[in-house]
């Protein structure tokens, strides 16, 4: 986000120096601050400083116009912002601490937008980015593990932490509800590791055991063999919307079970007893 801001921003800052009563020059100097900022260091706080001497500044007849400038540069930040944080969380979502550091990275920017909200607490944007910020978090996020075998797993909030961003959610919310009663907010639920699509389809129950056991057919063999990767690989591209046919009509679900759940369950359980059968017998001769 560099450029030529950390000139204006030592530009702005010189106008201050001179006359700290140029609202014009405090929305710069906040603006200039903003847009460089990077992961590793948010200057939210300095923006909403400035920006909040810019405001103070603005004579009476000009103050609410300077407060909706004011709020757009801070959520059109906090959008950059967590545009970049979320990509470089997903790109290392497999290394220690990306999630906690992608949250402590969330957090800044909620508290920049609740802060913000003072100054117009029925601005709809900074109230539904509040929304949108909270359920990306609780929702969490899904990721085939590398270091594991491409091991389907899932980051959540703790439980203490999502009662937490719930609550901010709750309130932004409700603030949206009294601008418009018709609003209707987004259901946020965690999301689970990969499902197998179609056995889910079929039995009609993600838990139930014919479901767990080509779960662990994919995690405990499929995904420890290049082809059996590629093979998991292609079926996740193709069988959501085939899952979505096959749950929407009985019958399909029990042509579903007998053309190709059976079978597999069948072949998971030989497999799955000749994996552990190799694994006694190579235990039984390790000195």
């Amino acid at each position: 986000m560099g450029g030529n801001l950390g000139e204006a921003e030592s530009y702005f800052s010189r106008v201050l120096e001179l006359d700290p009563t140029v609202s014009e020059a405090w929305l710069g100097k906040g603006k200039s601050a903003g847009w460089q900022s990077t992961i590793l260091n948010i200057r939210l706080g300095e923006v909403l400083a400035a920006f909040g001497h810019s405001i103070g500044t603005a004579p009476q007849s000009s103050r609410a116009a300077a407060i909706q400038s004011c709020l757009h540069e801070v959520n059109a930040l906090v959008v950059a912002i967590h545009g970049m944080a979320r990509k470089h969380m997903t790109e290392f979502i497999s290394v220690p601490n990306s999630w906690t550091n992608y949250l402590a990275q969330v957090g800044q920017l909620l508290d920049a937008l609740e802060a913000a909200s003072i100054w117009n607490p029925g601005d709809r944007t900074t109230l539904e980015n509040i929304v949108r910020l909270c359920k990306d978090n609780i929702e969490g996020v899904k990721y085939r593990d590398p270091f594991e075998n491409n091991a389907a797993k899932a980051w959540h909030l703790s439980p203490q932490y999502e009662a937490l961003i719930r609550g901010k959610m709750e309130r932004a919310s409700q603030a949206l509800r009294e601008i418009d009663p018709g609003y209707v907010p987004p259901v946020a639920e965690a999301k689970k590791p990969d499902a197998c699509f179609v056995v889910t389809a079929t039995m009609g129950d993600e838990h139930h055991p014919t479901v767990g056991l080509i779960r662990r057919l994919r995690d405990d063999w499929m995904l420890t063999f290049p082809s059996g990767r590629k093979a998991v690989a292609l079926y996740y591209r193709y069988s959501p919307p085939v899952a979505r046919f096959i749950g929407r009509k009985l019958w399909r679900r029990a042509l579903s079970y007998v053309l190709v759940v059976a079978p597999a369950a069948w072949l998971a359980r030989r497999l799955l007893k000749n994996r552990v059968g190799d694994g006694a017998e190579r235990d039984r001769f390790v000195s």
